[in-house]
């Protein structure tokens, strides 16, 4: 397991901000702190107040504005996202956050850290990722969390996507499948509250000094077991987590779910799903993100659906209702919230 606190507690400042001059991200330096503008989720630097801060004896930043306390982990995370930059977590998280950290200096260049990004290529007429035997999947438990059952996951829809347990991580295990079943990666959403600090909710899993890592831009999670559904029904729906994919194999409707596990659905997915299942409409179902008195994303979505609708009926869910809160996905509130949404999506001609 990655030691996140030792790695923070080892941070060299002259190398934080030899990162933050790397990314173009201007700072004053104050001494027992940095003052920088809030690029942590303002992708136009000169639009940010200057109210993030890095404080150099805690290593944390500090957003004051909306992102609250941060490790290093976290700021990158959110600045590549921020700018839809598409990121491999060891080459442009881990690793450069190793070189400003002297407690990984050996570490840095150990070859299971390596980056996995030259063994792939965003040619269109590559489709296969490398894929792995099912029975590595055999050192994780058959269990499901109760964390899962909580938030409408079945037992039957965890069994029917394969979903493990880490005992030793208290991590719920998330095995990735191409379209033909073939499995690619393994996610893991931990439980640990310092893990989620740290990183986030979800990373690749480490399995024997061995990461089983894919570039998730390259693939539909769900798109193995749902595709079928798909064809049929002839309409797809396109959510950010794998969870809200498991929550819809746990409605009374077929499921058509599919997940980017990200905030972008990008050209390279939409080839795979036309490809795999030709649906008449592809449904955005991305999480609500739209504060009260703004427009923004709904431009987002609008605009999204815009880009691609030469290739297929293009819509989006958007809550006007209210019937989520910040951060929700249209699913978290079970069926008959989301066919209520799905009864009002925002259609683009």
């Amino acid at each position: 397991m990655i030691d996140y606190q030792s790695i923070i507690e080892e941070l060299d400042d002259a190398r934080v901000m030899s990162m933050l001059d790397k990314l173009d991200i201007p700072y004053i330096d104050r001494g027992d702190y940095l003052i920088l503008p809030t690029v942590c989720h303002n992708e136009n630097v000169e639009e940010a107040s200057m109210k993030l801060y890095y404080y150099k004896n805690t290593h944390i930043f500090q957003c004051y504005t909306e992102c609250g306390a941060m490790s290093i982990f976290t700021f990158l995370k959110n600045f590549y996202e921020t700018r839809n930059i598409d990121y491999d977590w060891f080459t442009d998280i881990y690793e450069v956050i190793c070189g400003c950290s002297y407690f990984s200096e050996e570490k840095k260049n150990d070859d299971s850290y390596r980056s996995i990004r030259n063994n792939y290529t965003l040619k269109k007429d590559r489709r296969e990722l490398p894929y792995y035997s099912d029975g590595i999947l055999d050192v994780f438990t058959k269990y499901y969390p109760v964390e899962w059952l909580n938030d409408g996951i079945s037992r039957a829809a965890m069994d029917k996507f394969n979903i493990r347990f880490s005992f030793p991580q208290n991590k719920i295990i998330i095995p990735h499948y191409d379209a033909g079943g073939r499995l690619i990666g393994i996610r893991g959403r931990a439980l640990n509250k310092e893990d989620i600090e740290n990183w986030g909710k979800y990373m690749p899993v480490q399995i024997e000094n061995k990461w089983y890592s894919h570039p998730l831009s390259l693939n539909l999670y769900g798109l193995n077991v749902t595709k079928e559904n798909i064809r049929r029904a002839g309409v797809a729906y396109i959510f950010e987590a794998e969870k809200s994919v498991l929550q819809c194999e746990s409605f009374d409707i077929p499921n058509c779910a599919v997940a980017v596990c990200g905030s972008k659905f990008n050209k390279y997915a939409l080839d795979i799903l036309v490809r795999e299942c030709h649906p008449h409409e592809i449904v955005i179902c991305f999480d609500k993100e739209e504060l009260p008195g703004s427009d923004e994303y709904f431009h987002h979505l609008y605009n999204l659906c815009e880009k691609y609708k030469v290739y297929s009926n293009f819509s989006f869910i958007y809550d006007k209702e209210n019937l989520l809160t910040l951060k929700d996905s249209p699913s978290d509130r079970g069926e008959e919230v989301f066919l209520k949404l799905l009864e009002k999506r925002v259609r683009v001609e």
